[in-house]
């Protein structure tokens, strides 16, 4: 009990002093922890302050801290990194000179920038260890280097967001179907869960029925549930499984899913829906990537997105102007991890070009979240579109209809009366084109043309699914009779 309290009181005051965190203090927190629900059931109220937003914000304290943490982020990255000690000297700015009143001073970093030179944004004086990049849907994968201090503290951060937030256990299991190119995503979740001690299965992407089976197949192991209770996934990985379940008969009965944590692709309504329906689990929206590490946002159950404000500074800037959007604006995000969390590849101001809504007015919030910064939860990605046109409107609509394709594929293309909507379907006819176009009401189309092909999309739509790992494992057929199409 003496060690917990010292561990919390050294928590406490790293956290306010804006220096690196012993990640040894944190993993004997997440001990602690495992411990006390182990043997009391719950942890208390006491451990929640130990998660992002667990207790209320003081305004002016958070500023304070912001404005210190952002301070020492500039100067660091302006010291030690290539990129911004040359961007620094070509604006003939000094570091000092900026704080959370002066930041507009220094432009953003746009993606391109870290794509075309991603050693120029390493510190000089970090260890770096692992070269992570993404997955490369949206265009050319994105590098970027971690040290092993930022991967342990990742670990034992997510570790505790586990127990606490999510209520893993040790008798739970978790699959995960993120595609292994995703190296620190599956890294960063095989460490967190050793520590909480559940078990942990690495699928990657592969053919939807696999992963069904796996998750309906009994595991049979000591101190365990007998089947996965938790899977990872992305929203298009999703709309497969859940196309797969519905056509092939499949019940929440067959499953032990407890929660379904979906990330890296726009979760449209719909699909949260169907999804809820097909596998009897708890769905929850999640927004990372691997550019803020560890930074990460959740979607309360008011459907805004919620993101740490004591590991980045945040902002939400017009895309074409860089200035802040107004109540109710759309912008892009721009985060800027700081120091405390990040000593490799440091970034300032970086635009990661997804979109999202300021929140309308200056009411508090008071959903379950609420201790934490929101916007509305991901758009999309910036565009020369309308407005209205965003990912997620168009998702919010095709995936209502269920006689459309899971996962969803569509391409909006330019045309003179109007922007039209192209649209995968496997059997297009009349009665499908006067629905789509019913639920496409209000979002500005001169039309909807569906095609059978995903290669007569005018534009390529390309998904996470589609990055598709080859298996010989195929499961046996289903003995009971499949289910018609509704």
């Amino acid at each position: 009990m003496f060690g917990t309290m010292i561990r919390q009181i050294r928590y406490g005051a790293q956290m306010l002093g804006g220096g690196q965190l012993t990640v040894s203090g944190l993993r004997g927190t997440v001990a602690d922890l495992r411990a006390t629900i182990e043997e009391f059931g719950e942890p208390g109220e006491e451990a929640a302050v130990m998660l992002p937003g667990g207790t209320e914000p003081d305004p002016q304290i958070q500023r304070t801290m912001a404005d210190r943490r952002l301070k020492l982020t500039v100067r660091q990255a302006a010291a030690h990194v290539p990129y911004y000690r040359r961007l620094f000297a070509d604006l003939d700015l000094n570091p000092r000179d900026i704080s959370l009143d002066t930041l507009a001073l220094l432009p953003p970093t746009p993606k391109s920038a870290l794509r075309a030179a991603s050693s120029a944004f390493v510190s000089e004086r970090s260890e770096p260890v692992l070269l992570a990049q993404t997955t490369g849907t949206t265009g050319t994968p994105t590098s970027m280097w971690f040290s092993q201090y930022e991967l342990e503290l990742a670990a034992a951060l997510s570790a505790m967001s586990f127990l606490m937030g999510s209520g893993l256990r040790s008798r739970h299991i978790v699959l995960s179907t993120i595609s292994s190119r995703a190296t620190l995503a599956k890294l960063n979740v095989q460490r967190s869960l050793a520590m909480v001690g559940a078990g942990f299965l690495a699928m990657g992407t592969v053919d939807p029925r696999i992963i069904i089976d796996r998750l309906a197949t009994p595991m049979r192991l000591p101190g365990k549930e007998p089947q996965v209770t938790h899977l990872i996934v992305t929203a298009s990985v999703l709309g497969g499984l859940v196309q797969t379940a519905e056509r092939d008969g499949w019940a929440p009965a067959d499953f032990g899913l407890r929660q379904i944590f979906v990330g890296g692709e726009i979760l449209s309504d719909p699909l949260r829906s169907r999804a809820e329906e097909a596998f009897g689990a708890r769905i929850t929206d999640t927004y990372s990537m691997t550019e803020t590490m560890p930074t990460a946002g959740l979607a309360c159950e008011q459907g805004h997105l919620h993101l740490s404000a004591e590991q980045a500074h945040i902002e939400v800037l017009d895309p074409l102007t860089h200035t802040p959007a107004g109540p109710g604006e759309p912008g892009t995000l721009v985060v800027t991890p700081y120091t405390q969390y990040r000593d490799t590849t440091l970034l300032l101001r970086y635009d990661t070009g997804d979109l999202v809504r300021r929140l309308p007015g200056t009411e508090p919030l008071t959903c379950t979240l609420h201790g934490m910064p929101a916007t509305s939860r991901i758009l999309g990605r910036h565009s020369n579109l309308p407005t209205e046109l965003t990912a997620r409107a168009v998702l919010d609509r095709l995936q209502g209809e269920r006689r459309l394709p899971l996962p969803t594929r569509y391409a909006v293309s330019a045309a003179p009366d109007g922007p039209r909507l192209y649209v995968v379907a496997d059997r297009p006819s009349a009665a499908l084109l006067g629905s789509v176009e019913e639920r496409c009401d209000g979002l500005g189309l001169s039309g909807v043309v569906p095609v059978e092909d995903p290669g007569e999309l005018p534009v390529p739509c390309h998904v996470r699914a589609d990055l598709t790992e080859h298996s010989f494992e195929l499961p046996a057929p289903r003995l009971q009779p499949v289910r018609s199409a509704p």
